[in-house]
């Protein structure tokens, strides 16, 4: 689950930023909510304190007479694991709010193609989040957390009724069912057969004509088929 959370007391600001959300989120299959404040208020504050997954927050510098950065600071008192991006008419501040050692992902000033530097900025802030994740399982009895960056692809075994994940530097066996396996996975991986979930990722080139997915360590499989094929290349091309 992503959060955004989006502070302006501007309206047309706010619908702006919704709009850019609602565009990255729409090929993308993962469940996301949007949380809207025209003011940094009490209602703001037990917000932060709220446990609810990743938050992405969109923060203007200047409202009700208090200061974003500030606010900022009081998100890192508590949570270093969100995304922070500044987004605002006074450029003049972005020294002081790097220099804060506030970890912001960016500082986007309105008057410079916010909207266009926005979009790539979410984008790079999913896909922070989503490298900072594990796919969790058990075998044998033994726990396993596989980085979702270390991950080329899992596919399913027809005769021994488990999965086997392909890595970069080893493979591992699951038994758990395919979709159970999706369930779990992050933003980048994606289905390119009924036995097959790729990690979008770590592709290197596609072959549509001959059903081909080259990975970046020159890995290759077979497993696209034409129920899944307009999809995948809808995202990967």
């Amino acid at each position: 689950m992503f959060n955004f959370v989006i502070c302006d007391d501007e309206v047309l600001i706010r619908k702006k930023v919704l709009n850019i959300i609602s565009k990255l989120m729409m090929p993308i299959e993962s469940e996301y909510k949007t949380y809207e404040f025209e003011s940094y208020n009490k209602e703001f504050d037990v917000f932060i304190d709220k446990k609810i997954g990743k938050k992405i927050y969109i923060l203007d510098v200047e409202m009700n007479k208090k200061s974003g950065l500030d606010v900022a600071r009081k998100i890192r008192e508590k949570d270093w694991q969100s995304i922070i991006i500044i987004l605002t008419a006074h450029y003049e501040l972005s020294y002081e709010a790097f220099k804060g050692r506030l970890m912001l992902l960016d500082y986007i000033c309105k008057f410079d193609d916010y909207e266009t530097k926005l979009l790539e900025v979410i984008t790079l802030a999913i896909k922070i989040l989503s490298s900072n994740e594990t796919f969790n399982f058990v075998y044998n009895r033994i726990t396993y957390k596989v980085p979702f960056e270390d991950i080329l692809y899992i596919k399913k075994d027809e005769t021994a009724r488990k999965l086997l994940v392909k890595t970069f530097y080893k493979d591992y066996t699951c038994m758990i069912t395919l979709s159970e396996c999706e369930q779990k996975l992050g933003l980048n991986f994606l289905r390119t057969h009924r036995a097959c979930i790729i990690n979008y990722n770590n592709i290197k080139k596609i072959d549509f004509k001959n059903n081909i997915i080259l990975f970046k360590n020159n890995e290759k499989t077979n497993l696209l088929s034409k129920n899944y094929k307009k999809e995948v290349r809808k995202i990967c091309s």
